[in-house]
C-alpha cells in the first residue's frame, strides 16, 4: 500500500512553507513519486524524469506531470493517488448539474486552479482537485468562502469533461496560454518547453522500438489517443491529457516545417529524425477534426525496408513468373491491391532488380518514400499541375527504358501509360482492384480500349500482406474438422497422422501479438496468346479468371491456404484479411 499522508482531507490550509521542498521527506509530491517507483508503477528512468519536471521554474502539478509524459495512466494515477493519500477520487454521479458558489468561486478561476466545486453546505465545501498536493488551492478557497474544505481526487481529462459538462464550452486548456486565440509566439514557445519536446521524441521513439510505419495523435473529447500500426494493426498505447494536444501537434508542425497558425486546413509535411545514429524520415499529416487536429506520422525507416521478392515472403516461382514480366523491354505490368497491401515496396523490388547503368529508370510518385540511388525520382505535386498524367507526358521526353507511376488513379494517367508501352518502355504501377483478372476489367471502366490492353499488358500480380506467426512463442495444435474444411483438406482416417497447424499465442518478442512481421499473399497472371485473344472480345472478368486458373494460376485463396498449411500464418489472420474468403 502507498502510504504518505495519514489524514483524509485538509481543511482551511494555512500557507505552506516551501523551505526544504527539495528533500523527498518533506515534499508530499516527491514521497509519492518515491513510492510509485518502490511499487514499480513508475520505472527509474520515468522516476527521474518526473523529478527533474519538479524541479522546473513554474512546474506543472505533478498528476499533469505523470500523464503527458505518459509516464502513468490516468486510471492508475488516480488509484494510487487515492491509496497514497486516503482521499476519495470523483465519480461521474458526484458532477454537479450546475455551478456550486457562482458568485464567489468563478469558471476562469476553477480552469486555472484545476479545482471544481462539487457541492456545499453552510460549514463545509467539497471540491475535486487534480493537484492534491499543493496546499494553497484548498486554502485560499477555505478563505473566501469560510467553509472547511474537503477535498477529493479527479485525474486530468476527467477533470476537463466535469469542467465542461459545469461550466460550458470554455475549455480548461485555454487558460494554459495555448488556446486558439492565442499569441503565436507564445504557443510556439509553450510547444518548444522541455516536457512537450521529450514527449514528442519520446512518441517517435516508441515507434522505433515497436517496428512501427505509422503513429497516429488523436485528439478526442476527453484525451488525445495514441496508436502506433504494427504490421498493419493500429494499437492503442496511451492516452494522454487533453490539454497537451494543442502544444504537441505544434511541437510536430514546428519539426516538419507546417503553418502553426493554420488549424483549419489540413497539412503535409516531412522532417527527419536520427535513430541510433542514422537518418530516418518521418511524413506528417494534420487534418482538423471536431475536437482539434489529428496527426498521423508516417515513419519511413530505410534500414526495415525489404529489398527483394524472397524478403517480400513471394516462393521462387512467383518470382520467376515477376522477372519473366518485367524482363520484357516494353508493355505494361501492374500490381494491384487495397491500400495497405505492399503494392509500393513490390514495385520497388522491381526496380532494384531491374536497376542498373544499362537502363534509364524514372519514377512518378505522391510522395517519393524511399530514395533509390541510380533511379531518377520525381515527386508529383497535383497542387500546381504536376500530376501523374502530367509528369508522365514531360518524363516520356526524357528518353527512358523503365517508368515507374506510384499509381494510375483516372483514365487520363492509364491511357498515357499504355501508350507508353505501346511505343517501347517498360511501364510498371498500381491499381486498386480486388483481384488479378479484376484488373482488365477496371482498365476498361477507365477508358483504355480491350484491344490495347491486350496488346501491351505483361501481367498482373494482385495481393495481401499477411502477418507471421511469431517464431518464438507460436505453438503447433491439431486441426479441427472446420479448419480442415476451411483449408479443403480431407478428414483425416482414424489412423492416419493429424494435421497440425501453429497458434499465435504473444510473447514480449512480439508484443504479446502473436505475430511478427508481414508476407505477401499473391494471385499472379501472365498474359498468353489465349488470355490477350479473350481480352480483345471484351470477355468478362468470370472467364477471364476460368482461363487464368486453367493456365496455372493461383488465386488468393489458393495461396492463403499454403501460407497456413505452411505455418507462416494462421486461419485467424487469414480470416481478418480475407473477410469470407476461406
Amino acid at each position: 500500500m502507498l502510504s504518505i499522508w495519514a489524514g483524509k482531507s485538509r481543511p482551511r490550509h494555512p500557507r505552506p512553507d516551501r523551505r526544504g521542498a527539495g528533500r523527498a521527506g518533506e515534499d508530499p509530491a516527491r514521497r509519492f513519486l518515491d513510492a510509485l517507483a518502490e511499487a514499480q508503477v513508475l520505472d527509474a528512468g520515468g522516476h527521474e524524469r518526473a523529478l527533474t519536471a519538479l524541479d522546473l521554474p513554474g512546474r506543472r502539478p505533478l498528476p499533469l506531470l505523470l500523464t503527458e509524459f505518459g509516464l502513468v495512466h490516468e486510471t492508475t494515477l488516480v488509484s494510487a493517488l487515492a491509496d497514497a493519500t486516503g482521499l476519495p477520487f470523483l465519480r461521474d454521479e458526484e458532477v454537479p448539474g450546475e455551478p456550486v458558489l457562482p458568485g464567489l468561486i468563478g469558471a476562469d478561476y476553477c480552469a486555472r486552479a484545476r479545482v471544481l466545486p462539487l457541492r456545499a453546505d453552510a460549514t463545509r465545501l467539497d471540491v475535486a482537485a487534480v493537484d492534491v498536493f499543493d496546499p494553497e488551492v484548498p486554502a485560499a478557497l477555505a478563505h473566501l468562502t469560510d467553509r472547511e474544505v474537503a477535498v477529493t481526487i479527479v485525474g486530468p481529462s476527467a477533470f476537463e469533461r466535469a469542467h465542461r459538462a459545469v461550466y460550458g464550452d470554455a475549455a480548461p486548456e485555454d487558460h494554459d496560454g495555448i488556446g486558439a486565440d492565442d499569441d503565436l509566439a507564445r504557443l510556439q514557445d509553450v510547444a518548444s518547453q522541455a516536457p512537450i519536446v521529450r514527449l514528442a521524441a519520446r512518441l517517435v521513439r516508441k515507434a522505433f522500438e515497436l517496428s512501427a510505419s505509422d503513429i497516429h495523435v488523436e485528439a478526442e473529447e476527453a484525451d488525445v489517443r495514441v496508436r502506433y500500426r504494427v504490421d498493419g494493426v493500429l494499437i492503442e498505447s496511451e492516452r494522454l491529457a487533453r490539454s497537451v494536444q494543442l502544444p504537441l501537434t505544434t511541437r510536430i508542425k514546428i519539426l516538419a516545417g507546417l503553418n502553426i497558425a493554420e488549424r483549419r486546413l489540413p497539412q503535409d509535411g516531412r522532417m527527419k529524425v536520427q535513430d541510433r545514429g542514422r537518418d530516418v524520415d518521418i511524413r506528417v499529416s494534420t487534418l482538423p477534426t471536431a475536437h482539434g487536429e489529428s496527426v498521423v506520422l508516417r515513419v519511413l525507416d530505410g534500414s526495415r525496408r525489404v529489398d527483394d521478392f524472397s524478403g517480400l515472403g513471394f516462393d521462387a516461382a512467383a518470382i520467376a513468373q515477376i522477372a519473366a514480366m518485367t524482363a520484357r523491354p516494353n508493355g505494361l505490368v501492374l500490381v494491384t491491391g487495397p491500400t495497405g497491401s505492399g503494392k509500393t515496396t513490390t514495385l520497388y523490388a522491381a526496380l532494384r532488380r531491374l536497376n542498373g547503368t544499362h537502363l534509364k529508370i524514372v519514377t512518378v510518385e505522391d510522395p517519393v518514400e524511399y530514395r533509390m540511388p541510380g533511379v531518377n525520382q520525381v515527386q508529383a505535386h497535383p497542387g500546381i499541375g504536376l500530376d501523374f498524367a502530367a509528369a508522365l507526358r514531360s518524363i516520356l521526353r526524357q528518353d527512358p527504358d523503365v517508368v515507374m507511376v506510384g499509381e494510375i488513379r483516372d483514365g487520363e494517367t492509364a491511357r498515357i501509360a499504355v501508350q507508353a508501352a505501346l511505343t517501347g518502355h517498360l511501364v510498371i504501377s498500381t491499381l486498386h482492384t480486388n483481384s488479378a483478372p479484376a484488373t482488365v476489367t477496371r482498365l476498361v471502366d477507365m477508358g483504355v480500349a480491350p484491344f490495347l490492353i491486350a496488346a501491351t499488358l505483361n501481367g498482373v500480380v494482385a495481393q495481401r500482406l499477411v502477418r507471421r506467426v511469431c517464431d518464438a512463442c507460436a505453438e503447433a495444435a491439431p486441426a479441427t474438422a472446420e479448419e480442415r474444411i476451411r483449408l479443403r483438406v480431407p478428414l483425416a482416417d482414424p489412423g492416419s497422422r493429424p494435421l497440425t497447424l501453429r497458434r499465435a499465442c504473444g510473447c514480449p518478442a512480439c508484443n504479446g501479438s502473436g505475430y511478427r512481421g508481414r508476407m505477401v499473399v499473391s494471385e499472379i497472371m501472365p498474359l498468353d496468346a489465349t488470355l490477350r485473344g479473350l481480352i480483345s472480345e471484351g470477355a468478362d472478368e468470370r472467364t477471364l479468371e476460368g482461363r487464368a486458373r486453367e493456365a496455372g494460376m493461383a488465386s488468393l485463396a489458393d495461396t492463403a491456404r499454403a501460407r497456413v498449411l505452411s505455418g507462416d500464418t494462421t486461419l485467424d489472420e487469414v480470416g481478418r484479411v480475407f473477410e469470407g474468403l476461406l
